[in-house]
């Protein structure tokens, strides 16, 4: 009889456990961020730009001040979710960035 409880404890516990740990993993998600890979690293005379690109098209530039010395960019980082964002081509981002320091 005490077999029979103890097994029934052990196994409710065993089935909370996996209940409560699919509950965090589906419900504790950052859903604001996503993770951005590198996709183009350029210098200027004035700073170090990192492009990076995320999921859906999600779009992410960071500019690091040459007076930081030699910085590199790290090869992927947590970057603002913003789903579907006009589609770009990287040509097209370089273009704009060069521009915008003219």
């Amino acid at each position: 009889m005490i077999f029979v409880l103890y097994n029934f404890i052990y196994y409710f516990l065993i089935f909370f456990c996996l209940v409560s740990f699919l509950f965090i993993v589906a419900f504790a998600r950052d859903k604001e961020h996503t993770t951005c890979r590198l996709a183009k690293q350029m210098r200027t005379k004035n700073a170090h730009i990192c492009v990076y690109v995320g999921a859906n098209y999600t779009q992410w530039n960071e500019y690091i001040d040459m007076s930081a010395g030699n910085v590199q960019c790290p090869r992927e980082m947590r970057c603002k979710y913003r789903p579907n964002e006009k589609p770009f081509t990287l040509k097209n981002v370089v273009k704009s960035i060069k521009d915008s320091f003219k």
